[in-house]
This record gives structure tokens, sequence and C-alpha cells, in this order.
């Protein structure tokens, strides 16, 4: 089950986005620490008018000595403005706790919702040299924002491999990708013209890894 969590402090806002207990916890704790090792930097930017809260998407609540007996490693919190302006991928960079900058850099989608999602594959670095890994690759981030943004769940095989093609990326011999570690990521219903896709659970989970794992290496190269 999917856990969220929101912390508003002053002008600024934190959502931190789990899986599971075990990584909500470890997400809660560098929160916390977060706070604590920058206070003064966030008092100058204004004083709260209320106590800080978190409000929990889940009825069950944990408390701090539980959370603090939890030894994970630290992993990064981005902090981002109420102010700041927010595109058409802003859902998603903030699930993935990156910036939407860096997804744009590789992702198109279209503000209307009537064009395909399209990936910017020279953009994205290296995706594989192997044909079948490219496309699953592509394939996956693919259906991922056509669920996210578009709010599509399944989507007709044909029209994967027309946004495949726009991605520079051949759709010829696309049924291999399906086989091995794809049969766990792509759920496959109908035949022809009637076929559609969709991802699974760990597809979904596969998808988002990718994603955050393309943006960050956006940041790498800007350095």
């Amino acid at each position: 089950m999917e856990t969220t969590a929101k912390l508003e402090y002053g002008p600024l806002e934190v959502e931190i986005h789990a899986f599971d207990d075990e990584e909500y916890q470890q997400e809660v704790l560098n929160l916390i620490q977060f706070i604590e090792d920058n206070q003064e930097s966030l008092d100058e930017l204004g004083e709260a008018s209320e106590p800080a809260e978190i409000d929990h998407s889940k009825s069950e609540v944990v408390s701090l000595e539980e959370f603090e007996e939890s030894g994970q490693e630290e992993s990064e919190i981005e902090v981002t403005s109420q102010d700041e302006e927010s595109g058409p991928l802003a859902e998603i960079a903030s699930e993935l706790r990156v910036s939407e900058p860096r997804l744009e850099r590789f992702i198109y989608v279209d503000p209307d919702k009537d064009d395909f999602p399209v990936l910017y594959i020279d953009e994205m670095g290296d995706i594989g040299d192997r044909k079948t890994d490219r496309q699953r690759i592509s394939s996956l981030i693919l259906l991922y924002v056509w669920h996210e943004y578009y709010g599509e769940e399944r989507i007709k095989s044909s029209s994967l491999k027309d946004a495949l093609e726009l991605s520079d990326i051949s759709s010829s011999g696309m049924g291999n990708m399906y086989q091995g570690e794809g049969d766990r990521y792509f759920d496959r219903r109908g035949r022809g013209p009637s076929a559609t896709v969709s991802l699974t659970p760990p597809g979904k989970r596969q998808a988002r890894k990718l994603l955050k794992r393309f943006a960050e290496a956006q940041e790498s190269d800007q350095d």
C-alpha cells in the first residue's frame, strides 16, 4: 500500500511517498533530521503560524520512538516552495521527488492530452544497446506516463507501437520485450487490433525506478 505524508513548515511544503512501512518510517526520520539540521535557514524564510503537522494517509500512526529504532541509511528529501510554478509533469515529479525540469528534458506530454507521450531518447542517456531492452525500458516509462498523466490504465498495443516509433525506438519484433522479466512488468490482453497492454504493480515500480534514475542522471550531466 502506498503511504503519503505531507508537512507544511512556513512557506515550505514537503511530501513523502513510500510503498511500505519500513521505507515510510525512514523517510519521516530523514525529514525530522533535515529540519533539525536546517532549523536556522528555515526560520529565516518565515516563522510558521502554526506548529508543523504531518497528515497521514493511513489510519495507523507509528510513534517517534518506533521511528528512532529503525536504522536505515539516509535518503535525499526535496523541499519545494509552494509558490514554484508547476507544469504537466509536476505530480509525477513530486511522486519521484525529483525536479520537474529534469523530467521535461526527456519526456513530452500534450497539455490537452490529445497526442501520445513521447520520449527524447537522446536526452535520456544509456538505455541499452539491445533492441528488446530499449523497447522494454521505453514502454515501461511511456505506459507509466500514460497512466499517471493521461489517466489511462490500458493502452492499445498499436498506440504503444506508434509512441515507440515517435520516440525513435523501433517497434519491430516488439513481442520479444514481453518475454523473460517483461512477463512480470506487462499485462497483455486480446489479440490483433483489439490487443491492449498495461503495467503490472511490479511494472509500475520498475518504471518509477527508471524515471528516477534518468532524472537524476540529468543532474549529474549538469554538474
